[in-house]
């Protein structure tokens, strides 16, 4: 269901839906389950021991061990088997419209199993989850109950309505002469006078009016113990927090060995193809002249110049080319000069007017350089490619432990931030590094793009070993 139990309950429609029928089945679950358990660990071996088929005196001793250890191997094992059925309850209060009960565990293995063992019996969420299944096991008596009781109304009523009005005789038939109480004389009497087959609509009646009574009683207790449980299996806020710090660690370390492949792709091209490109121009070069000099000295070379010079001119572009892609996957001016003076290179390079301002510190951390500095060269390139812009401005400054960096264009505007696969790329970028992402685009323009991460060095308790911010204005 996609609304609680309870807002089902306050709708007219209630017992129409599918609410009653979930209601039902949480309800049955755990005396199934405690039904399954009790079996497995007490009845199973008694049934063994029990059979007319002769049993070893071998087996008959390790059953009777087991069945005198069992209730310290149950005492044992009750953690683990508690975490397995808090997956049902989980189940149970998703299928009841209880939201937000996530899974307060630490992912981990299965094996090795002592590790799952040493790590799952240290954690809180376990131990509430043991409370919450010996809380079931107490509500699976009380639902057997009550299960049971309205089971039994409703047999009543079936089976009466069914004789009178199947067989058209009157119960005391097949009964005697059964009790109907009376008030008499304000007393509560009973009489013996029975039930005729035109009788048989108000067993009927009877029954519909307790299954609707039922439908209601049933949704009640359900929501009840589905809140219960909520409240015992949702993760406390330090379990939330670690969750969100293990998936933070988890992405940063993700970006930093994609990182890592990217530098070792830049070194693979720029340290290998590159200077293999630059040997075949210099051989080109020399070829070349070679040629002229044998053009000097009566010897038609010229097709075969023309050619080489072609085939100097291709490996020529074909060097640039791959320069500029070794300067996208990963720019070496940032690793060796900063944010700064990787902004100073794409500024210089930008086939736009592009005025860059820095007011940031000389020095920041590298996965934040790293990360603005393709932010920027993201925005550039939209600029040049869609928004038909003549100008662009970037900024960038260090205040109150952040790195904020905006970048402006006079285009014609309305971009659509959650449409560009880049954006997008550069936000899970910085929500890696816990900042953010936001594209300002109205229709006509301007578009600006602003990034914010924060600095950890810049936390308090921590010092700022880059030294100052200057203003620089290029």
């Amino acid at each position: 269901m996609r609304t609680s139990l309870w807002r089902c309950l306050a709708r007219p429609a209630y017992l129409f839906s599918a609410a009653p029928w979930a209601a039902l089945l949480a309800l049955i679950t755990p005396p199934v389950t405690l039904l399954l358990c009790t079996g497995i660990v007490v009845f199973v071996p008694i049934l063994v021991l029990g059979g007319e088929t002769a049993v070893p005196p071998v087996v008959t001793a390790i059953f009777g061990l087991l069945i005198l250890v069992s209730p310290l191997l149950l005492l044992a094992l009750a953690p683990a088997g508690a975490v397995w059925y808090g997956h049902v309850q989980r189940w149970l209060l998703r299928m009841l419209g209880f939201r937000g009960v996530s899974n307060a565990h630490v992912p981990l293995p299965v094996r090795p199993v002592k590790r799952w063992f040493s790590v799952r019996y240290r954690e809180p969420a376990t131990w509430r989850e043991v409370l919450a299944s010996v809380i079931d096991a107490v509500a699976a008596v009380l639902f057997t109950l009550l299960l049971g009781a309205e089971a039994f109304v409703l047999g009543v009523c079936a089976f009466c309505a069914g004789y009178l009005g199947i067989y058209r005789a009157p119960l005391e038939d097949m009964t005697g002469a059964p009790w109907r109480l009376r008030i008499v004389d304000g007393e509560l009497t009973g009489s013996s006078a029975s039930y005729t087959p035109e009788d048989w609509w108000r067993f009927a009646a009877a029954g519909l009016v307790a299954l609707l009574i039922f439908g209601y009683l049933n949704g009640l207790v359900a929501a009840a113990w589905a809140s219960l449980t909520k409240a015992l299996l949702a993760p406390r806020p330090e379990e939330i927090q670690r969750q969100v710090d293990r998936l933070t660690f988890s992405r940063a370390a993700i970006m930093e060995s994609f990182e890592a492949e990217r530098r070792r792709i830049e070194r693979d091209l720029h340290d290998g193809v590159q200077q293999e490109l630059v040997n075949l121009s210099l051989r080109l070069g020399m070829v070349q002249m070679e040629l002229g000099a044998l053009n000097a000295e009566g010897a038609r070379t010229g097709p075969a110049q023309r050619q080489l010079a072609q085939a100097q001119e291709q490996t020529t572009h074909a060097l640039q080319t791959l320069r500029n892609t070794v300067r996208g996957i990963y720019p070496a001016v940032l690793e060796d000069h900063g944010l700064r003076a990787a902004l100073e290179e794409l500024a210089n390079n930008a086939l736009l007017p592009t005025e860059l301002t820095w007011a940031a510190c000389a020095k920041l951390p590298p996965d934040v350089e790293r990360t603005a500095y393709y932010a920027v060269s993201e925005a550039m390139t939209n600029a040049l490619k869609h928004s038909a812009a003549t100008r662009l401005r970037i900024t960038a400054h260090t205040a109150q432990g952040a790195l904020t960096v905006q970048v402006h264009d006079d285009g014609q505007g309305g971009a659509d931030a959650a449409r560009g696969s880049g954006i997008s790329g550069l936000d899970e970028r910085a929500q890696a590094l816990g900042g953010s992402v936001t594209v300002d685009s109205p229709v006509g323009g301007p578009t600006v793009l602003r990034l914010w991460l924060p600095l950890v060095a810049e936390r308090p308790g921590h010092s700022l070993p880059w030294g100052a911010p200057r203003v620089t204005r290029i």
